[in-house]
């Protein structure tokens, strides 16, 4: 199977954003280190300060299962709800 690609976009508000972004970096550092992840990169909007994104690549949907089961995601989640609106797409390469 083909790696799978995750976009998470956080819309923030400027009271939150930084509380976000530590939330973020706190969690990468370990994902980073999963055996199944390629990247894990926070990135921001060029147009608009108040999105960022993670994007992150997975060697396959067990390695983002159990990322999703770990205590520094969960934490992340934790830390995050509530203070931004949030959307995740799971990709997939076509080609």
């Amino acid at each position: 199977m083909k790696t799978l690609k995750i976009v998470a976009k956080f819309v923030v508000t400027p009271e939150t954003k930084q509380t976000i972004i530590d939330a973020v970096l706190k969690c990468q550092g370990p994902s980073r280190a999963e055996e199944g992840n390629n990247y894990y990169d926070l990135t921001e909007s060029v147009e608009d300060e108040n999105v960022v994104v993670i994007l992150e690549e997975w060697k396959s949907q067990e390695a983002i299962d159990f990322h999703n089961s770990t205590e520094h995601f969960k934490e992340l989640i934790a830390s995050v709800t509530g203070k931004a609106d949030v959307t995740i797409d799971v990709l997939k390469i076509l080609n």
